[in-house]
């Protein structure tokens, strides 16, 4: 029945990360929703049902834009983040995740700005990023019982469309990251990156977010969440803390083929709007740098196919529409100036 493949076969799992500037890049976003007719980059706030496992993995790959002047001087190339993913249900309203995020940097020469010993070359900072714990509550407002906790399915709940159709579905999610990630990568010269180039941030990172989806028509089903983020901050050398991150995305999804069962078994349309605020960095003086964050907008077309009914690949291609930076004609390597994101997600629970 259709009711049941779009609920009950809709698993759900968010954690939220992010990158930036040239002086302080962060880690890839990661949303890790799944699942027939989830978003990719925009948050899910379906659950685990109690006792399943969830496998995930999350490739994002970004090259950043060229200018041939001194912002390219020891900027950043192209980055490209994994991110493993474990979740377990531990209720059929509560989930819990553990994801090891890796990191390869491409980063550009840098000639000294005058100082020959300062100089290197072009080169790659590559290894294990922060280790990041996620805990999700699903919840949801229906026609017949309100506000409740997640539940499993019984026969009412797959009865008929007048249930699914006006239930709206929330979520919470709460991260932290634990500073296990790499932070001694050296350039050519034998000295460390900055922080900003390395995979690992020496100092733990807190997200919360807000969900919420609902099936607007048949076939069609809209989600958005909110996200904030922030870092402690790090006084030892060459440390800091980079910009408190919000995010606001939007997604509409499209049942473009339903046939359970089959190999194929459901092709959504994916469409999404990623809104990213980032406030500046600023160094272990405290002293803010100008030349980072800002606000942009992505549009984000994509797709997912499910097979078998449980294995899910999301698929999605990230354009900047518009942006505000703080002071754009010294920034390079960060979000608002990639050439694109593109990303690809790969999902099973059991």
């Amino acid at each position: 029945m259709r009711t049941r493949n779009i609920v009950g076969t809709t698993l759900a799992a968010v954690c939220a990360l992010a990158p930036l500037s040239s002086a302080m890049a962060h880690h890839g976003g990661v949303s890790a929703a799944f699942g027939p007719g989830a978003p990719v980059e925009t948050s899910s706030p379906l659950t685990l049902p109690k006792g399943k496992i969830l496998l995930y993995e999350r490739v994002e790959v970004s090259p950043f834009k060229k200018f041939n002047d001194g912002r390219d001087n020891g900027g950043n190339d192209k980055f490209t983040f994994t991110n493993t993913l474990f979740g377990y249900g531990i209720s059929n309203s509560v989930s819990a995740f553990v994801s090891l995020p890796y990191a390869q940097k491409d980063l550009l020469a840098y000639d000294g700005d005058g100082n020959a010993a300062d100089a290197y070359d072009a080169g790659t900072s590559q290894g294990f990023g922060d280790i990041n714990l996620i805990l999700q509550y699903g919840f949801k407002h229906g026609a017949r019982d309100g506000f409740k906790g997640w539940y499993s399915l019984d026969a009412d709940d797959v009865a008929g469309k007048e249930y699914t159709l006006p239930e709206w579905k929330f979520g919470l999610s709460f991260s932290m990251t634990l500073p296990s990630g790499k932070i001694n990568n050296n350039s050519s010269n034998g000295t460390p990156y900055g922080v900003g180039s390395q995979t690992g941030f020496a100092v733990p990172a807190y997200n919360v977010t807000a969900i919420v989806s609902k099936m607007v028509a048949a076939h069609w089903t809209w989600g958005a969440d909110i996200q904030f983020r922030t870092f402690a901050f790090n006084g030892g050398a060459g440390g800091g803390k980079p910009g408190n991150e919000t995010r606001i995305n939007n997604a509409i999804m499209y049942e473009a083929i339903e046939n359970q069962g089959s190999f194929l078994s459901r092709l959504d349309l994916i469409l999404e709007a990623n809104i990213l605020d980032l406030r500046m960095d600023m160094d272990e003086n405290r002293v803010v740098d100008t030349a980072t964050g800002g606000t942009m907008l992505y549009l984000s077309p994509g797709v997912r196919f499910t097979f078998n009914d449980k294995t899910s690949l999301g698929l999605l291609y990230k354009e900047i529409v518009w942006k505000d930076l703080n002071d754009e004609p010294n920034q390079q390597g960060g979000e608002g100036l990639e050439e694109y994101r593109f990303i690809a997600t790969l999902s099973t629970a059991f």
